[in-house]
């Protein structure tokens, strides 16, 4: 208790940010240097980390995610596994930056997402929806020594929330100041929006997933020409459009039609869709290069399609972050639907695009230990705020 008494007390922390995202690709550390709370705090970024997972590893990791039936044997090694893995990237992370664990006050860790179903469902005798994140923040502690924060989105599902997006209560923070109407993007393995008001009020935000990010595409990439993800978009550039796969999108995707508030993921984009498109194409005889070309056509237009549905006033300015704010195709397509809307990606913002996720969990860490709810009502559909994450002292 007295450590948490410490922190609070502290005007600056010192606080490094965890993020494994739905691709799968690698875990991304975000060292900040932050003060205040609220639409008060600001922060500097001192160090930013990538540790790509091993082939093995990340196929390992997918392999339990997918699969129908996971034994307890998994779900318990993986937990352990996952959070040893990053105890050694933070370490890594440390030892390259010459900084002492001594000198980190807190880690803010997402967790790695395996199971994400917020929908009230049948089990047992009772109506239950749930989240699951793995590598505990307890055994992150203990291996770090640093006092870290995670599970997040867990308290939220508990309020009959969605327990996603949480990056808008921080885009909130981070946007509010300029004052016009702003759509920040961020383009993971999912894409999620948060709409900002120009008057900044908080209860006016509107966030969601709008549908697939990368992960579409890179799964494709992975099946089709055995390469991780489109570098730069180059293989969409090659194809052609083409309207009878675009148009199965439309009719097999139900979430980009559904109303907020929503969140999706791997369970809905995961393996069995990239088999139904990909036997649709088979079929069809569509060329490999047309159907990652319309693919990511349909990753923009799912996104640009959403603000036209979901978000009544006329976007100023839209951010964009994320991994696929580099598929210059991707880019391209945005650019192609929002006509009339200016956009910029959030490095140009201070915001390093390919590690915000990791800069938001630190932050929310940092929200958590000031004695502020994060989660927004409006968004997630909790029937009031919550506190988020588990505090785990070292």
């Amino acid at each position: 208790m007295d450590q948490l008494i410490q922190l609070h007390k502290k005007s600056t922390l010192k606080i490094i940010g965890l993020m494994s995202g739905t691709s799968c690709d690698g875990v991304d550390l975000a060292l900040i240097e932050i003060k205040g709370s609220g639409v008060q705090t600001e922060f500097k970024l001192i160090s930013s980390y990538h540790l790509p997972y091993s082939r093995q590893q990340k196929s390992g990791i997918l392999a339990m995610i997918e699969q129908e039936r996971i034994s307890l044997r998994e779900i318990s090694q993986g937990n352990f596994y996952l959070a040893k893995l990053w105890a050694e990237a933070i370490g890594n992370m440390l030892k390259k930056e010459k900084i002492s664990k001594d000198e980190i006050d807190l880690v803010g860790s997402h967790g790695q997402t395996f199971y994400h179903y917020p929908e009230d469902d049948t089990f047992l005798d009772r109506k239950t929806s749930s989240t699951l994140q793995l590598g505990d923040p307890a055994v992150l502690a203990q291996l770090t020594g640093i006092t870290t924060i995670g599970d997040f989105r867990v308290a939220d599902v508990a309020l009959q929330g969605q327990g996603a997006p949480l990056v808008p209560y921080v885009d909130w923070i981070l946007f509010s100041k300029l004052k016009k109407n702003v759509l920040v993007l961020n383009i993971g393995g999912i894409a999620n929006i948060t709409h900002i008001p120009a008057d900044g009020r908080k209860e006016k935000v509107i966030a969601f997933d709008t549908g697939p990010g990368n992960m579409l595409i890179d799964q494709l990439m992975q099946r089709l020409y055995e390469l991780p993800y489109d570098k730069n978009g180059e293989k969409a550039f090659l194809g052609n459009f083409s309207d009878k796969l675009f148009d199965y999108l439309q009719k097999i995707d139900f979430f980009p039609k559904k109303k907020p508030p929503k969140s999706t993921g791997r369970e809905h984009y995961g393996k069995d869709f990239i088999i139904t498109l990909l036997k649709r194409a088979l079929r069809r005889r569509i060329p490999e290069p047309d159907v990652i070309h319309t693919v990511s056509k349909y990753t923009a237009f799912t996104i640009w399609q959403a603000t036209e549905r979901f978000i009544n006033n006329k976007i100023d300015t839209l951010y964009v972050g994320g991994g696929g704010s580099h598929n210059k195709f991707l880019m391209k397509s945005l650019s192609d639907y929002f006509v009339n809307t200016e956009i910029r990606r959030s490095g140009e913002f201070g915001i390093d695009e390919d590690y915000k996720e990791a800069i938001c969990f630190a932050i929310l860490a940092n929200e958590l230990i000031r004695g502020n709810p994060t989660n927004l009502p409006g968004i997630t559909g909790a029937t009031k705020p919550a506190f988020l994450g588990k505090i785990c002292l070292a």
